[in-house]
């Protein structure tokens, strides 16, 4: 062997060993970043406000979504700009990489399917906690209801986009929120108006089941105003839909007796709580009545409302359209 044979050979080995590491490094990323053999398809994980990326990674390595807590905070590093994880919560419902998790991690692609779901005008939170229960699979629907019930009136009626694993508070704070954002929009009116949103939404609440159209909302709720500050009872049957769950062609002599805050016919004044959750025109056309000379008003079988100036005329009309 000549002597720059022996010095090749020395150069060599150096180039060799690095290489061999280059290769068993990659060769444990790749491995390290695949996904584990008994990945749990279908699985939630969430990440808590605040929660470090070391912590996440121990936690995604715990439930078995990634091999290696290292590597997956290597490409966690390199992502993002460097800021590591967002709170949310996540849906690995098929086997993904390292790589894909960290990334999905690190721009908060939870990757949860939304469900869409109509809420009413005029619901209340016994109906919304039916509508959630159905639409949503798993919903806890008795847990909504005993919380939306502390919020009736102030659960606005839309059209939501909810994750599958919403809680009940999650649903009632997203549906509150709602309410206290429309009711921004409508902030002039409603302080010009000079009564308290307590008291609006209570008697919008009654208005939204008495009228479906704005004109003859706006007709009773000048009708009802004008009885509040005569001191008259409001004498309205929509109360004991809420806590007789009778519509007004199934009351009583007895049901109109009955002992109870809601019974408007022998208690003056509003209701204790708004008895269903009214939508933004009701809301509207209570603070905006229409001034007459009626006093009563009734409807017909066809919904159409008919009014009069006198109880003598209430009568009338009571034998004309409802007999």
């Amino acid at each position: 062997m000549y002597p720059n044979d022996t010095n090749r050979a020395r150069f060599k080995w150096p180039i060799i060993l690095a290489a061999i590491f280059v290769v068993g490094l990659a060769a444990i990323i790749v491995i390290g970043s695949i996904p584990p053999s008994g990945f749990p398809t279908g699985t939630i994980v969430t990440v808590k406000q605040g929660a470090t990326l070391s912590e996440v990674a121990d936690q995604l390595a715990e439930v078995g979504v990634i091999k290696s807590a290292v590597i997956y905070k290597g490409y966690a590093r390199l992502l993002y700009n460097g800021h590591g994880v967002q709170a949310g919560d996540y849906l690995f419902d098929a086997p993904q990489s390292a790589l894909r998790v960290a990334y999905r991690t690190a721009y908060g692609i939870g990757g949860l399917p939304k469900i869409k779901v109509m809420i009413p005008e005029g619901s209340d939170s016994t109906d919304i906690a039916g509508i959630l229960g159905k639409d949503i699979p798993g919903f806890a629907s008795s847990t909504f209801l005993s919380l939306a019930k502390t919020n009736e009136g102030y659960l606005f009626p839309d059209t939501y986009f909810f994750y599958g694993n919403t809680t009940s508070q999650q649903a009632v704070d997203q549906m509150n929120a709602d309410f206290n954002m429309r009711m921004s929009l409508i902030g002039t009116s409603t302080e010009a108006f000079g009564k308290s949103i307590g008291d609006i939404v209570k008697m919008a609440s009654i208005v939204e089941k008495e009228a479906t159209s704005s004109v003859d909302r706006r007709i009773i709720a000048g009708i009802l105003w004008k009885r509040l500050a005569d001191n008259y009872p409001l004498q309205v049957d929509p109360p004991f839909y809420y806590f007789l769950n009778k519509d007004s062609s199934q009351l009583t002599s007895a049901d109109l007796a009955v002992d109870s805050p809601y019974n408007l016919y022998k208690n003056k004044g509003l209701p204790p709580t708004p008895i269903d959750n009214p939508g933004l025109d009701a809301i509207l056309d209570t603070v905006n009545p229409t001034d007459s000379s009626y006093w009563y008003y009734l409807s017909d079988k066809e919904g159409n409302i008919h009014y009069s100036a006198t109880y003598n005329g209430q009568l009338i009309n009571k034998e004309k359209y409802l007999n």
